[in-house]
């Protein structure tokens, strides 16, 4: 039986935790209306990236903020994205992050 190269150990930091769904592009949608704490992250990110490159300030505006976020599957390394349909779920402090796949095969 071959080992499966997605499972490195994450039963140690995900066993016994909660995990929420998160669909994209609706969950960045209600962020950015609510100004939520996901928003606010992602803004304070955005906010020290153009301290160190100024001409990116126009990132700041709107949805464009958007731009600065991205997660990856912690098993098969799917990308997720504000602005692309995808379904992920992901513990509360939103560290670590499973695309649908993975979540429903492990």
């Amino acid at each position: 039986m071959e080992q499966d190269l997605r499972l490195n150990g994450q039963e140690e930091y995900l066993k016994n935790v909660v995990l929420y769904r998160i669909v994209f592009p609706d969950f960045w949608a209600k962020a950015f209306a609510d100004k939520n704490e996901f928003y606010q992250s992602i803004l304070r990110y955005a906010e020290n990236h153009v301290k160190a490159f100024p001409n990116t300030k126009e990132y700041l505006e709107g949805e464009k903020i958007q731009l600065f976020w991205h997660e990856h599957c912690d098993f098969c390394w799917e990308k997720a994205m504000t602005s692309m349909v995808c379904e992920f779920y992901c513990t509360k402090d939103m560290r670590y992050w499973i695309c649908k796949e993975c979540f429903e095969e492990f």
